[in-house]
């Protein structure tokens, strides 16, 4: 209770400073922003193109000539990585120099946000503050303090709260970081509008009043926005799994991102560098006449982002996602022939409703369109945002990071392994076969057993978890102790097949330990059932959680 209450005291005084941070990080991406245009105005020289060729190989040698964690990419990764794995610990090179890279990213024409940096660059902040205090659990005050950096950036401070509820889990919120959070991102908000002024980074819109029309529309508008969203992730991840494989150092891959990117914005510099500017065109109905240009801008916006953040690029994932969601918004507006003010919401609705999805933050993305747009589309948003949450499954763009929800201990020892396998590049030792770890001829429940022989054999085991099979020993489903235990004595004469039994989640013996540590981590079970094949169902073998762990453990270095 006493560190609850010195947090409490302590998110003001972070949020102070992380929007005196912001300030000063908005003001050097300005400058570095402004500095091409500037050249351009003086010499004539058009050499905007040829930005990216400077931006993505500076920003991969400050991240490894400089930080402590060598990798490039998004910052929200960054800051799930360290409240989830790191006790919510970021070094303090790594807070300079990826926010650093990321300026020059972005500021030299790479396509990504801004709120990546200000996450990251807020998050680190209030953790070296926290850790200077020697708070023993800084996991919440780094996290209020990245909300209050998305405050400062967005000038959204109520957007900015339920980010940091929503974000660390896919299907659950960190409702401890609430207080906290809004104690934090309004000050940060009142510096920010104090010291650069109220500018919102995108126009406001007028939206039609809400009719049953609207209402349908808007709901197939969030069916489309799941297709976007999901090929996106699964874009952006398809680049980033080759990139990986490339026995190329980081500074060439730099050099052909940089050169890529060069060549894309010859063709298309709209797709280039942050995009507020083309977000603010679609707002305003200004592409209403080219909805094919807008459907090759949201392509190539989402190609651009790809390589720019895994070509040795820094910055956000955020903004993209709102880029494509109004690019879609101008496509679908255009198939409907839809007058100006009915474009203008459904531009709004794709960027609620493609951020939803991609990163699984629902409230968050309706929230932020409402701050920065029009409160007049909630409704709208919320129905297509809804549709895409749900809709896109567990897809995301911080998957690798972004738990499904809260953990109980065996299951967060298992999340924390992958990650560390994944970090450390031990990815062989989850190509290694199921069969090779199981436990072969488990004790197992038959079906026709009475709850009272239950209970009286696993008297004889320490096991909590069993498997219950038929007579030809097909697993048919599982129970554990408390569920067996719950009934009450007068089912005691029941035959276990007519009791509740759960539904299993199987695995072959051929399969790689990684797909199955993937699937324990998302349905959060600690057991796997491997059986001989997929029609006989016979079971051969069990691997618990605690397999796994004692398996991974010989890989890692700890």
């Amino acid at each position: 209770m006493e560190e609850r209450f010195i947090t409490y005291i302590l998110s003001p005084i972070i949020g102070i400073c992380i929007g005196l941070a912001i300030v000063a990080f908005t003001s050097i991406f300005n400058i570095i922003s402004e500095t091409p245009r500037l050249i351009e105005a003086y010499t004539g020289m058009k050499i905007y193109v040829l930005l990216p060729l400077i931006g993505l190989p500076a920003s991969t040698f400050i991240v490894m000539r400089y930080a402590e964690d060598k990798r490039t990419g998004c910052g929200t990764h960054k800051v799930l990585e360290a409240y989830h794995y790191k006790l919510g610990y970021i070094p303090p090179q790594d807070t300079v120099t990826k926010t650093v890279a990321s300026a020059l990213t972005i500021g030299f024409g790479g396509s990504a946000g801004l709120e990546g940096p200000s996450l990251l660059l807020g998050g680190g902040l209030a953790s070296f503050i926290a850790s200077k205090l020697k708070l023993k659990d800084i996991r919440i005050p780094m996290l209020v303090g990245a909300a209050a950096g998305l405050s400062a950036i967005f000038k959204a401070p109520l957007t900015a709260v339920l980010f940091a509820l929503e974000i660390p889990y896919k299907r659950d919120i960190e409702k401890e970081v609430f207080v906290p959070a809004v104690l934090s991102a309004i000050p940060a908000y009142i510096v920010t509008v104090f010291l650069t002024g109220e500018t919102p980074i995108v126009v406001n819109v007028s939206a039609p009043p809400l009719s049953l029309e609207v209402l349908i529309w808007s709901l197939l508008e969030g069916f489309l926005a799941t297709a976007v969203a999901y090929l996106f992730v699964k874009f952006f991840n398809m680049v980033k799994f080759a990139v990986s494989r490339c026995a190329l150092n980081k500074f060439k891959r730099a050099l052909i991102g940089g050169c890529t990117l060069s060549l894309i914005w010859l063709f298309m510099p709209d797709a280039a560098g942050l995009g507020y500017n083309v977000i603010s065109k679609a707002l305003r109905g200004a592409l209403n006449d080219d909805p094919a240009y807008a459907a090759c801008l949201l392509l190539v916006k989402m190609t651009a982002t790809a390589i720019t953040l895994n070509f040795g690029g820094s910055g956000g994932l955020f903004i993209p996602s709102i880029f494509l969601g109004a690019m879609l918004g101008v496509v679908f507006s255009g198939i409907l022939h839809a007058s100006a003010s009915v474009s203008g919401l459904f531009v709004v609705v794709g960027m609620a409703a493609v951020l939803s999805a991609t990163s699984k933050t629902l409230l968050t993305s309706v929230l932020f369109v409402a701050e920065t747009c029009t409160p007049l589309s909630i409704i709208p948003a919320t129905l297509a945002s809804s549709i895409s949450y749900f809709a896109s499954g567990t897809c995301s763009l911080y998957e690798e990071v972004q738990l499904s929800k809260r953990a109980v201990e065996e299951e967060k020892a298992l999340e924390e392994l992958y990650h560390m396998v994944i970090e450390q590049n031990r990815e062989d030792a989850l190509k290694v076969k199921v069969g090779v770890i199981m436990n072969r001829n488990p004790i197992a429940l038959q079906e026709d057993m009475t709850v009272k022989e239950v209970v009286r054999m696993v008297e004889n085991y320490n096991f909590r978890v069993y498997p219950v099979v038929d007579e030809r020993f097909r697993l048919i489903g599982f129970t554990t102790i408390e569920d067996i235990l719950s009934l009450p004595k007068s089912k005691y004469d029941l035959k276990l097949s007519a009791t509740l039994l759960r539904r299993p989640l199987i695995a072959f013996e051929n399969e790689e330990l990684g797909e199955i540590l993937r699937k324990m981590i998302e349905y959060d079970v600690d057991h796997v059932y491997v059986v001989s094949d997929s029609e006989q169902m016979r079971l051969i073998g069990v691997v618990s959680g605690i397999d796994v762990v004692r398996f991974l453990l010989k890989y890692i270095r700890l």
